[in-house]
């Protein structure tokens, strides 16, 4: 399964894949002997221009509408759909920044609400973060394979949980496409916006088993890829099962899930390529951003603002230590909230759902419902 996160190509600009359905029609659209053939052809069989009758009436643009359209337009379309609203607070553009503020706006609000709030560690911090990165170096033999894998592909490592294929599931793979497309250019922002130094820039005797990615290393693109997709294929699992989404954090599928996202953020630690708070930075915005994605494809979900800290950050990382704030129960949280949109300033936010995105969670949805034998249950 070719995918994607990767800082092959590098981190979010993996998602060409999603757009391989293209190679096809571009070899033929290419190949002078095929348009030559379809010229000739053409002349031997149409014969004397004929007037149409009725013309057909224009697609109702309507979400089924995307239907009609290949995946690599599909991909764009909703990417720029998913896109939508996301703003980023860095301040001042004649100050230096040492935080960035990804926030969300929605069409007709005159205010935005905050999704995640990050500040980046001090050199201090980085350079203490070296020790982890020598020691991890041991196990790049052992990992290698892993490693090298990961640099394109995130979602092989995820569908061995769940029965994931692209054709197949072709739907939860677009889906889980988009979210990495989609994932990798706000991280992109968000790297730029921090602007933290690679292991290799702390100390020459780090020595990278393969080059090191041409951006910032805060957060980490593969542990905020990773993550993302995890989180919200769990979220189409969840709901093929119920009509609920709730994350439990002792469901054996939400454990092997995180684990996986959680090898794959380590193991770019182990390649000399990011501390160990790159990952937990990535953790954070990746699982912030998955709750907005859920909240964009099916509604009805309120936001909390997460925060990331990184000064004085000592240690490694372990998802364990920081899922809490993300598995809470969704009732709960819509208990506690009060009716309506909030804006800036406040800790919940409800984000409307786009008929686009949600049409192709349901598609999602049904292909998991028969991946688990969850056959014919209403949502």
């Amino acid at each position: 399964m070719a995918r994607i996160s990767g800082e092959s190509g590098e981190s979010g600009e993996s998602g060409e894949s999603g757009e391989s359905g293209e190679s096809g029609e571009s070899a033929r659209s290419r190949s002078f002997t095929a348009a030559r053939a379809l010229i000739s052809g053409r002349e031997g069989v149409v014969g004397i221009w004929r007037d149409i009758g009725a013309p057909p009436a224009n697609y109702e643009a309507k979400p089924y509408a995307l239907d009609r359209w290949s995946t690599p337009v599909r991909l764009r379309t909703l990417t720029a759909e998913l896109l939508s609203g996301i703003y980023y607070d860095v301040g001042d553009c004649n100050e230096t920044s040492e935080s960035v503020c990804v926030e969300y706006r929605g069409r007709g609000e005159d205010g935005t609400c905050a999704l995640i709030h990050m500040i980046r560690p001090s050199p201090s911090d980085f350079a203490k973060q070296l020790i982890f990165v020598h020691n991890y170096a041991a196990l790049r033999m052992e990992r290698s394979g892993e490693i090298m894998t990961e640099m394109t592909d995130i979602l092989s490592f995820l569908g061995s949980v769940g029965f994931l294929h692209p054709d197949r599931t072709r739907r939860t793979f677009e889906l889980l496409t988009l979210v990495l497309n989609v994932t990798g250019l706000i991280e992109m922002r968000v790297k730029h916006a921090l602007t933290c130094r690679r292991p290799v820039e702390y100390s020459p005797q780090i020595q990278p088993m393969i080059p090191t990615p041409g951006h910032g290393s805060l957060p980490s693109g593969h542990a905020t890829e990773s993550f993302a997709a995890a989180f919200v294929f769990y979220a189409l699992l969840s709901q093929a099962r119920s009509a609920r989404i709730k994350f439990d954090s002792d469901d054996p599928t939400f454990e092997q899930l995180m684990r996986i996202a959680e090898r794959i953020a380590i193991n770019r630690t182990v390649a000399g390529v990011h501390f160990p708070v790159d990952s937990v930075a990535g953790m954070k915005l990746g699982l912030a951003l998955a709750e907005f994605y859920i909240a964009r494809f099916c509604g009805g979900r309120f936001l909390k603002t997460h925060a990331f800290d990184g000064r004085g950050f000592d240690g490694d990382f372990c998802y364990e230590d920081w899922i809490s704030e993300f598995v809470d129960d969704p009732q709960e949280r819509n208990a506690k909230s009060d009716s309506g949109r909030k804006i800036s300033g406040n800790t919940r936010a409800e984000v409307p759902k786009s008929c686009d995105l949600n049409h192709l969670w349901d598609q999602a949805v049904a292909e998991c419902q028969l991946m688990i034998g969850v056959v014919g249950k209403s949502r």
